[in-house]
């Protein structure tokens, strides 16, 4: 893996940092007209298109079927327009002759499916079709509206971490956000679970499926069990991953994440090496420090400038160290950098707002989507917040009051009350977010099964075969006891014990992810490639050489082959001077990688500035004696290294 490849890879981790988990990249959009109502107003149909998404090999892009089916906004008002919701079916690459299918419902509101149902070669369920459709407001299903105000809300962000006081600008961005759909004919009875629910439904009858099984993600689960609650007859099995919380087992913020930091504090404590890295810390240390934040904020620095953090700052960023198993790992370091108001440890995270905010028109998700359906769905989104710390509409946007204050309430989702059909309720250890999921069940009643994963985080299939194959099993014999034997035998990463932060380093990979090109990044791959062309020829230089070394011309050619060697091994210098401190924290501390480098493999970073300094002295020695294919490559690891530097990669703090 090139350092390039590094960097980009340290991206999912640090846009976790800001909980951004919730979005995904909206790259279409929805029509409306009376004039195309009455196409909308009978049965629903599918109608193919070409599929436009990435796959990861030309066999899976034959097992796929794209298109679109049309939905009224609004089915008691038909002049009101239409939603084209966009729709894939993955066939299964071996069927099983009467299995169901799987309806995949995603997380947000306002993420996407479609776009990733190209990639894996293996089935979701072994032997079933798998279908999946992107919701109203988000994905290719669109509009594609409000693109600016994440950045509106990023901008805010950076001044709060500033000390500004924020309120009426990210309330301008969203009321904007307001403004913006409705100038395009959207309501709040356009969207919403209930509607949600409606499009699935509508797909099912346009595919022709009599029954199905359903798998609902983060948000997908609200839908998935208001569906379920609303037609049983038409699903043969539910399961419910990571619940996005029904209205009457909505955790606080403070409530949620203590859940999951007692878990990792009791794991901590059962470590050796953490435990004695981080004695006596405690759930009362951390929520005293979490709370006092407001009346004293902790102080950071990037770039040079000063930036506090608020509670809203740091649960913010905890929020998102909970969407994997590996940054999770790094919550006990996190609380004890807490704990001892070390704000520059903590910078890489904290600071994502000013890493991103000069570099992204659009959280690559939907706000419209997100707020389109939240504020429709959840009462409490309109009420004054009870002073129990940061409310999850200002984790989300912000705004701790008032968000919704433009958007009409709706229906709120419903849990299948006393359902017969088998529903599947997985919660993760590590979940900073999710209600109490044995108690969802018990409320659901017999036909539920609660599942806890204590080694996962927020979606908890993804954390590894176990829990795939408890997905799996179920849906294939959801009748049947699941065996759990396997959860006894899953790991986790390694406790994040000590980082040697590099906020640079952690900024100029979020970029990347949003597609700026910093100069860094830009110096860094022009002199690989100069340095690897002059790689290329350096090899004939040296097989000339040897044709020639008995004869007197070889006299000559000894300086600029030792000149040759010596630009070679500068430049390989240079390359494990980068490569190995990304690659080996990468691989081995992950968590870690969300914040800097393993502090041991630092020193190896001086090699850079060594081989930048050696390669002018090269470049100086073959100028003078006018060997210029060894000057250029010369010049190449002098911008390899120059380009490292100015990533962040930097020996020194």
């Amino acid at each position: 893996m090139t350092p390039l490849c590094l960097l980009r890879s340290l991206v999912r981790c640090v846009v976790a940092s800001l909980g951004l988990a919730f979005f995904a990249m909206p790259t279409a959009l929805a029509g409306g007209g009376a004039a195309d109502a009455a196409q909308a107003t009978g049965a629903p149909r599918f109608a193919e298109r070409p599929c436009e998404i990435p796959v990861a090999s030309p066999e899976i892009g034959t097992r796929l079927r794209c298109g679109t089916v049309r939905v009224l906004r609004d089915p008691t008002r038909p002049e009101a327009g239409h939603f084209d919701l966009a729709v894939v079916v993955k066939r299964s690459a071996a069927p099983k002759p009467g299995a169901a299918p799987l309806l995949i419902l995603h997380g947000g509101p306002g993420g996407e499916q479609v776009k990733f149902m190209g990639q894996g070669s293996k089935d979701f369920v072994p032997g079933r079709d798998s279908i999946a459709f992107d919701m109203r407001g988000g994905g290719r299903t669109g509009p594609a509206l409000c693109k600016n105000t994440y950045r509106a809300l990023m901008v805010a962000s950076v001044g709060a971490l500033r000390g500004e006081r924020t309120d009426t600008a990210r309330r301008s961005a969203i009321n904007a956000c307001w403004d913006e759909m409705r100038a395009a004919g959207l309501l709040p009875e356009h969207f919403g679970t209930e509607r949600n629910v409606g499009d699935a439904e509508a797909i099912r009858q346009a595919l022709g499926i009599a029954r199905w099984a359903v798998y609902g993600m983060s948000y997908g689960t609200a839908v998935a069990a208001d569906y379920l609650a609303r037609h049983p007859e038409v699903i043969e099995s539910a399961v419910l991953d990571s619940l996005y919380p029904p209205e009457a087992f909505v955790p606080t913020v403070r409530e949620a994440q203590g859940r999951a930091i007692d878990r990792l504090l009791e794991e901590c404590a059962a470590d050796t090496a953490c435990a004695q890295r981080f004695p006596g810390l405690s759930r009362a240390q951390a929520d005293g420090a979490l709370a006092g934040l407001d009346a004293q904020p902790l102080e950071f620095h990037f770039q040079g400038q000063r930036y506090v953090a608020n509670e809203l700052a740091m649960r913010t960023a905890l929020h998102g160290l909970f969407y994997s198993e590996a940054t999770a790992r790094a919550v006990p370091w996190f609380l004890d950098a807490l704990g001892r108001r070390d704000g520059d440890a903590l910078a890489p995270a904290l600071g994502l707002p000013l890493f991103m905010g000069d570099f992204m028109t659009h959280a690559g998700g939907s706000v419209a989507g997100l707020m389109g359906t939240d504020c429709r769905d959840r009462p409490r989104h309109h009420a004054v917040a009870a002073g129990s710390g940061p409310s999850w509409m200002s984790m989300f946007t912000g705004v701790q009051d008032g968000a919704c204050a433009n958007w009409a309430v709706g229906t709120p989702p419903t849990l299948p009350v006393n359902t017969t059909v088998p529903v599947l309720v997985l919660s993760a250890g590590y979940d900073g977010f999710q209600p109490d999921g044995a108690a969802v069940a018990q409320a659901i009643g017999p036909a539920a099964t609660a599942i806890t994963v204590a080694r996962a985080a927020h979606v908890v299939r993804g954390a590894g075969e176990c829990p795939r194959g408890l997905v799996s099993r179920f849906i294939t014999q959801p009748k049947q006891p699941l065996d759990t034997a396997c959860l006894a035998a899953m790991s986790a990463p390694d406790f994040v014990l000590d980082v040697a932060p590099r906020p640079e380093l952690i900024a100029t990979a979020a970029r990347l992810q949003s597609g700026g090109w910093p100069w860094g990044v830009v110096l860094l791959l022009s002199g690989s490639v100069v340095w690897v062309l002059g790689g290329v020829l350096v090899p004939a230089l040296l097989g000339s050489y040897r044709r020639l070394r008995r004869s007197h011309a070889a006299q000559a050619l000894n300086p600029s082959i030792h000149l040759a060697w010596a630009v070679v091994g500068l430049g390989v210098l240079a390359g494990v001077g980068l490569g190995v401190p990304l690659g080996v924290t990468f691989g081995a501390h992950p968590g870690a990688a969300s914040f800097g480098l393993i502090p041991s493999l630092v020193p190896l970073l001086w090699l850079l500035p060594v081989a930048a300094m050696g390669a002018a002295v090269v470049g100086i020695q073959a100028a003078r004696q006018r060997h210029w294919l060894i000057g250029s490559a010369a010049l190449g690891v002098a911008l390899m290294s120059a380009g490292a530097l100015g990533v962040g990669a930097t020996p020194w703090a």
